[in-house]
């Protein structure tokens, strides 16, 4: 998978004149769009994207919509706010309910697909005559795992096992203090676990995904070569074995004509999960209420798809970011830092995107997550880890101090399929079981998220034995042992 790189016509990502760009139109108030008595709100509800693609091109005047949809001048390839569904296998009576305490949606989301940039700029001067107002149009950026590793480096394909990555950061003290992550959901954004090679007696609960994407696959039923996800889940249980597990499968690597996923699929997927953790805390407190951690092993790799530099990368109040902050007043959001590190950046890296101070992008980068960079099960730097800072620089008025601590990758992992735990989604990873792990004795109300993970960052230690904040390891290495013990004030609800 590291290997993988696209070509920019696949990725439509250059902006050379007949060259394919894709942008997302984020309507508001959009009646017009819900309303199931026209043609367009029928199509929409129905998720007949031919269709709708055909009425908006007439609509808009831009043809006459008649032809193949791949030759229109426009191709609506996916409904962010509306394509994602919760799947809970074992608790039907909650996911019977949750449907109808949805509020129904009065803004709307279309992805779509030009032939050309100037077919997209025909479209965006007519569209608010034609569809009512619309947030700026934003580019698609394609999104990826973030997995890699740094072959031929004279040091093997990875460096110690599990144990000594668990011994880097003193999660005995977890164990010894039984937090074992009960009560605790985890959520896994990334391409999908396979539920049947979890360890056993691990709770799976099911999760959110698109059960309109052609070959889509409920939650939990991953192909068996994907691994990745599953990789994720089990470095989450590895530290909090009784925590819940949930799968979003953003980017799933083998559905039916490999379709990628874009920023608009995190924007749909984000902001369906936000909202339903309070529904679902509404519908069924017990299980559902508080303690939930959203873990995020996805980054940019190639900012060439964004409508103008920068306009994701660095924009803290893109979208996409404005969807992840609120996500996390409601859960404790973990992302991985980014494999664009100098020194052994994975092959997908656009070079303006890697090292220092290029390479923790977007979302990854905001104040509101926990930003996890990678080293290995010694306390070596891994050098494709994103370096810092941040790039909301200006937030705040200081650099943004990112990432925010490092935590183990690159480790074997015997007996499973993965074999191999790289890059800086396995370190998120263990940093989000670290975190479902003190859920389980403090929950949101006593312990705010922006609260344990300065906790976190206080409680870490620097290899070099230095003090404060570096651009690699961030304010330092994990320290399960350490954060527990700066905990040991704060009240038990």
């Amino acid at each position: 998978m590291s290997g993988e790189i696209l070509t920019m016509a696949e990725a439509g990502e250059d902006k050379r004149p007949g060259r394919p760009v894709r942008r997302n139109y984020v309507f508001r108030a959009a009646h017009w769009l819900k309303d199931a008595e026209t043609e367009i709100g029928a199509a929409y509800g129905k998720g007949d994207l031919p269709g709708l693609s055909r009425l908006l091109v007439r609509r808009l005047g831009l043809g006459t919509g008649e032809g193949a949809p791949e030759a229109l001048p426009l191709q609506i390839t996916h409904r962010p706010l509306q394509d994602w569904d919760l799947y809970l296998p074992g608790d039907r009576p909650t996911a019977d309910a949750l449907p109808g305490q949805r509020e129904k949606a009065a803004d709307a989301a279309l992805a779509i697909r030009f032939p050309s940039e100037e077919a997209a700029e025909a479209f965006r001067t007519k569209a608010e005559a034609a569809l009512g107002p619309f947030d700026e149009a934003v580019g698609d950026i394609r999104i990826r795992p973030a997995l890699h590793w740094g072959p031929g480096r004279g040091e093997g394909d990875a460096f110690g096992g599990l144990e000594d990555a668990l011994r880097l950061i003193r999660a005995d003290a977890l164990a010894a203090g039984h937090l074992d992550g009960s009560g605790v959901k985890v959520v896994v954004i990334d391409q999908g676990v396979d539920a049947s090679r979890l360890p056993p007696g691990t709770t799976f609960l099911g999760g959110w995904w698109k059960p309109s994407w052609p070959g889509a696959v409920p939650p939990g039923q991953a192909a068996k070569d994907n691994r990745h996800g599953t990789m994720i889940a089990r470095n989450v249980l590895a530290l909090a074995p009784k925590a819940m597990i949930l799968d979003c499968p953003l980017i799933p690597p083998r559905i039916t004509a490999n379709l990628p996923a874009f920023l608009s699929d995190a924007f749909g997927a984000i902001t369906r999960i936000a909202l339903d953790i309070v529904l679902l805390g509404l519908i069924n407190p017990k299980v559902y209420k508080g303690r939930w951690v959203l873990v995020n092993a996805w980054s940019i790799y190639d900012p060439r798809g964004e409508a103008y530099p920068g306009e994701y990368t660095k924009n803290r109040y893109h979208w996409v970011a404005c969807a992840v902050d609120i996500a996390a007043k409601v859960a404790d959001v973990v992302f991985a830092a980014g494999n664009c590190g100098q020194f052994c950046p994975d092959g997908r890296c656009a070079e303006e995107v890697i090292g220092p101070g290029r390479s923790i992008l977007g979302a990854n980068s905001l104040d509101s997550v926990l930003t996890v960079g990678a080293v290995r099960a010694d306390g070596i730097w891994n050098g494709y880890s994103s370096q810092g800072p941040g790039q909301f620089s200006d937030y705040l008025g200081q650099p943004q101090l990112k990432p925010d601590l490092a935590a183990p990758a690159h480790f074997r992992v015997p007996d499973t399929a993965h074999r191999l735990a790289a890059g800086s989604s396995a370190a998120s990873a263990i940093a989000a079981g670290a975190v479902a792990a003190l859920r389980t004795k403090w929950d949101d109300t006593a312990l705010p998220s922006d609260v344990l993970f300065d906790r976190l960052r206080q409680s870490a230690w620097q290899p070099d034995g230095s003090s404060g904040w570096n651009e690699r390891h961030g304010h330092g290495i994990l320290d399960c042992r350490a954060a527990l013990a700066s905990l040991a004030g704060v009240p038990v609800p």
